[in-house]
């Protein structure tokens, strides 16, 4: 039996079944664990990590689905005899880990179909810090990925630098049948200069989640305004209610750049539904406005003034919050639909869809009035196929696969996550509650802004929050000084 090593990142955002999962099949790729070499049992694998059996047994049974390893019952799990005609390394440079399953789904039925063209996946996923830097260096030495999943809101900066490869050019007829098909916000965020660079293979919305069962026991509703919101603020601050309900703290959301882009996904709707912009229509920054002043206040009297959020709330994490509200740390946070799934995984309420929202509601953010129109983020991740890829039509035949099948609407339904695709959000809230409550927020929500430097303004933009919200400056000096930086940087 052959040692299996490395260690489980317990920090790291990376569910544990899949640290694993990968540990094993890089042992069997390096030629550690040899065909017909018996794996460890699962307890042994639960004493090697000290992990809990639960994601071992996942683990072992989506490498069993992958035809890497088989069980004898009675004998043990020992690694797969016996190699395809031709194996075909397929490289994937992943921003998130929820969707590598759908793509690691596809090859399992493209390999079913194709059992003598056996497409072997390698999933590169670096933290989001150094996504960039790792697509750079891999296309400057000529081993970029066969595909890379995004935010969206990248690809613009890759269209600039001629990376992304038009899919319209690679396909025009299926691209037409494609955007007929996309929810329109989608296919707007997807549309650059003529030409449609990426697939969306999800698509959330931000808003507010709240412990709909506490909200109900308490006879609160959500929160429309932002008066509203301070009186719950209020509320749920008050020590009685901390020690019935057994929260520490009202309210939790992205503030810093330790929460990444999602501090600016997040807190972007309370500038819009102020009337705030970034950009005017003409393309021109639009920040030193006093609606923009106005919703920057509105957010430091939660945090600088009231101190409604604990101070470490600057090191969290995007993650961290949703984590928070499971656990029943706090009664709100502001967040996304993408969120749901860390929030089932963590809490203890039950697995059922019914179980789930009898204890969680989903609401956009509160605007200034009540008859100002609600607003949400678009955000999703794209797939996109760089000119450079090694194996660009395969990857193509493959967007196309996990588009055209029927286990592809499965698994939004397993993971209750909003489609980019019209029919099959109508599909899924015609059977399920959750869909139903969030899939018309895709009609209010609004795509982040198309520039070639947005990864870099959106570092602007959280050092901006954290200045204002947690050092308390004001606000009008703070965006005029980064309206100065992002002048410079975006030449106008």
């Amino acid at each position: 039996m052959a040692p299996i090593l490395n260690m489980i990142d317990r920090n790291s955002p990376m569910p544990i079944y899949y640290q694993l999962k990968q540990i094993i099949k890089q042992q069997i790729d390096d030629g550690e664990l040899e065909a017909g070499d018996k794996l460890p049992t699962e307890r042994e694998l639960c004493d090697l990590y000290q992990i809990s059996r639960a994601p071992v047994r996942q683990a072992l049974a989506d490498l069993v689905k992958e035809g890497c390893i088989y069980r004898q019952a009675g004998v043990g799990t020992f690694v797969t005899e016996g190699q395809p005609t031709e194996s075909i390394p397929f490289n994937l440079l992943a921003n998130d880990k929820w969707w590598v399953s759908l793509l690691e789904r596809t090859i399992e039925h493209w390999n079913e179909d194709h059992p003598q063209r056996d497409i072997q996946l390698n999933v590169d996923m670096p933290e989001r810090s150094e996504f960039h830097r790792r697509l750079y260096t891999s296309v400057a030495q000529g081993q970029a990925p066969d595909m890379i999943s995004v935010d969206y809101v990248w690809m613009m900066e890759y269209v600039r630098t001629a990376y992304l490869a038009p899919f319209d050019e690679l396909d025009s007829a299926w691209v037409e049948w494609l955007t007929e098909e996309l929810e329109p916000t989608v296919y707007e965020s997807h549309f650059i200069d003529g030409h449609v660079f990426g697939v969306p293979m999800q698509a959330d919305v931000t808003g507010l989640w709240y412990r709909r069962d506490w909200f109900e026991q308490e006879g609160l509703t959500p929160p429309t305004t932002w008066d509203d919101l301070l009186t719950l603020l209020a509320h749920f601050d008050r020590s009685e209610v901390k020690a019935k309900l057994g929260h520490e703290h009202p309210i939790l959301f992205p503030t810093t750049n330790a929460a990444g882009e999602a501090t600016v996904n997040v807190l972007f709707p309370l500038i819009w539904g102020a009337g705030g912009e970034l950009l005017d229509d003409e393309g021109n920054l639009a920040l030193m406005d006093e609606n923009v002043y106005r919703a920057l206040d509105f957010l430091q009297e939660i945090t600088f003034k009231a101190g409604y959020l604990p101070s470490e709330a600057t090191t969290y994490r995007w993650w961290e919050i949703p984590q928070a509200l499971a656990e029943g740390r706090a009664p709100m946070t502001f967040g996304g639909t993408y969120e749901w799934p860390t929030i089932a995984e963590r809490a203890g309420w039950g697995q059922s869809e019914d179980a789930l929202l009898a204890h969680l509601g989903f609401a956009p953010l509160p605007r200034p009035r009540a008859d100002i129109p609600p607003v949400t983020t678009l955000g999703g991740t794209s797939w996109v196929l760089l000119r450079q890829s090694p194996h660009q039509e395969l990857g193509l035949e493959l967007i196309k696969l996990a588009l055209s099948s029927n286990w592809n609407t499965l698994f939004y339904e397993e993971k209750l996550q909003l489609s980019p695709f019209k029919a099959i959000n109508q599909q899924l809230s015609d059977k399920h509650p959750w869909m139903r409550e969030i899939a018309p927020l895709l009609s209010v929500a609004r795509p982040r802004p198309k520039l070639a430097q947005y990864i870099r303004v959106s570092l602007f933009l959280q050092q901006m929050f954290e200045q204002i919200l947690w050092q308390g400056a004001p606000a009008e000096k703070v965006v005029k000084q980064t309206a100065s930086y992002l002048a410079l940087l975006l030449g106008t």
